[in-house]
């Protein structure tokens, strides 16, 4: 809190600050922690608690967010600490894993450090883990894992700021930077084949004709005849739920556009009350998968949000969520994407219904949770393998 509070004083500053030069950063040299004392802090519980009793995972959804900001601007300083004339970003979200449900019984260690740097980006990894009270043993791994990209701009021209490079002291340390290699070489194939850039592969044309083959019987005929799907079954386009919010400065953050971390809590909320309804019951949080902040939203912005259940593999009882964020322009009648987030749920006690599409927009959206499905959990098993670097 103290480094975001520093930029935002200097960030109302007009005195012109000069870059320094770059200075090899260790990785333990960029570490912060904070805590959630949900035991030892009742007023701070009462804001974090949801109607179940449980913790509001979009609550903490903001607080990764901030804390990866903090991080990197701690890596940007120079050798006397202090901070660089770089604006920092959050250009996407790689992948947020929930390893295990976060109790309102506990208190928790969130921690983060820069395990990349690229010329003007830094992957930064956040964990938290439950504080162990005394006489108890800690958990065997922490009980969250998640990955940021941040971008820096040089604050004046808005041109890409070179970063400070990092200084990797040992094998664990060149075996962690090579798993975020890994990781962002599957990004990059992802965005090769993007269904918006090429048609579905040989693979997913026979999965949409299985799909059509499987559910052909159920389409309204020219003659009005209509035979209604399973009750195991919903189509895809009778899924969707939306809402819409007013973009308070309240809600700013440090470079006063709206908290990014704050758009992730609308959506994971939104997205939590569709899977409520669509699996008649309490779903629970899984993970969020990678995506990408396009467009900053500014203060004032009408935000729609749009929540659809994509994909469902109801053996697992697991099912997806898209959220598409929307900045509606009410002067020209006209919306603007900002970004899709995907968030994954299981429901153990409830009926997780088979999704099918019947338009082929609806099967490229089929086809995007698929893939993410299947992407996901490798990447999953990748970030595993960093924390336990």
């Amino acid at each position: 809190m103290s480094i975001l509070q520093r930029i935002t004083s200097e960030n109302a500053s007009d005195v012109r600050r000069k870059k320094q030069p770059l200075v090899l950063k260790k990785i333990s040299d960029s570490f912060i922690e904070t805590f959630l004392l949900f035991k030892d802090n009742l007023s701070l519980r009462e804001q974090y608690v949801n109607y179940y009793g449980d913790i509001r995972l979009g609550k903490v959804l903001e607080d990764l967010d901030r804390l990866a900001g903090a991080v990197a601007y701690k890596h940007a300083s120079d050798a006397n600490g202090d901070l660089a004339p770089i604006v920092f970003v959050t250009a996407s979200v790689d992948r947020i894993d929930l390893k295990t449900n976060l109790s309102p019984n506990k208190n928790y260690r969130i921690f983060g450090t820069v395990t990349y740097a690229g010329y003007s980006s830094l992957e930064i990894c956040i964990q938290a883990q439950s504080v162990p009270a005394p006489g108890e043993t800690a958990d065997p791994e922490s009980n969250l894992v998640g990955r940021f990209t941040m971008v820096g701009r040089d604050k004046y021209t808005g041109k890409a700021s070179q970063v400070n490079p990092l200084l990797l002291e040992d094998e664990s340390q060149r075996r962690l930077v090579k798993v975020s290699e890994q990781i962002k070489e599957h990004k990059k194939k992802a965005a090769e084949s993007d269904l918006s850039k090429r048609p579905p592969s040989a693979e997913e044309r026979l999965v949409i004709h299985q799909l059509w083959l499987d559910t052909s019987k159920y389409q309204g005929s020219m003659y009005g005849l209509h035979v209604s799907p399973p009750s195991d079954i919903v189509w895809l386009d009778q899924t969707t739920m939306e809402s819409v919010t007013v973009c308070f400065p309240s809600e700013r953050n440090v470079h006063n556009k709206i908290f990014g971390g704050y758009l992730m809590r609308l959506a994971h909320e939104l997205s939590f009350a569709n899977g409520s309804v669509f699996t008649k019951s309490r779903p629970s949080y899984v993970s969020l998968d990678d995506f990408s902040f396009k467009k900053p939203v500014n203060i004032g912005s009408i935000l729609r949000l749009k929540s659809q259940v994509v994909y469902s593999e109801p053996e697992s009882k697991t099912f997806q969520v898209a959220v598409s964020a929307d900045v509606i322009d009410n002067m020209k009648n006209s919306t603007e994407r900002t970004n899709t987030f995907y968030f994954n749920f299981c429901c153990p006690s409830g009926v997780v219904r088979r999704v099918v599409p019947r338009s082929y927009e609806d099967m490229m959206k089929y086809l995007e949770g698929r893939r993410r499905a299947q992407t996901g959990k490798i990447i999953s098993k990748l970030q595993s393998a960093m924390q336990k670097q």
